[in-house]
């Protein structure tokens, strides 16, 4: 019995530490890493750019209504350097084809709360909108990234959210 009431005790304080500590995600947190993917476009054996795209309608549909249309946070970086990297030669659409109705290229003081805080230091910054889309595309929805001379990646964001009972 006292075997089992130790073991209970030690179970709850470390349960309780790992709260604390910040090795479990908050619910917040949880939502972002959900609605954030990673790509990378290679050409010759080599990363020409990266791209982590947060989709912002999964992550908060309170901010971003899916009725406004779908929303990304792209943090972008090229190898090379090149500096607005969304005109030089990149091309964005869904998968079916919808090109985006408004992209703005972000400051990092612009940025704020868990984007802020996992926002790469060397990346460019981008609110990227596309009008509001059905439900069978919403269910199925890629972010398609594609270059001419770099060929094409697929961020997939169609998924079923993880429901914590």
């Amino acid at each position: 019995m006292l075997k089992g009431m130790l073991f209970f005790v030690v179970l709850l304080f470390f349960g309780c530490e790992a709260k604390k500590s910040g090795l479990i995600p908050e619910k917040l947190e949880e939502s972002y890493i959900q609605a954030t993917r990673k790509t990378e476009l290679i050409a010759k054996g080599n990363t020409q750019v990266v791209v982590i795209a947060t989709h912002l309608n999964e992550y908060d549909s309170q901010k971003y209504s899916r009725d406004e249309g779908e929303v990304f946070f792209l943090d972008i970086y090229e190898a090379n350097g090149k500096r607005n990297i969304l005109k030089n030669g990149y091309e964005l659409t869904l998968n079916n084809g919808v090109k985006p109705t408004k992209i703005t290229q972000l400051k990092k003081r612009d940025l704020e709360g868990l984007i802020l805080q996992n926002a790469t230091q060397w990346g460019e910054y981008y609110r990227i909108e596309f009008p509001k889309q059905d439900k069978r595309t919403q269910d199925r929805l890629m972010l398609i990234l594609s270059h001419k001379d770099f060929g094409e990646n697929t961020l997939r964001f169609g998924f079923k959210k993880i429901t914590r009972p």
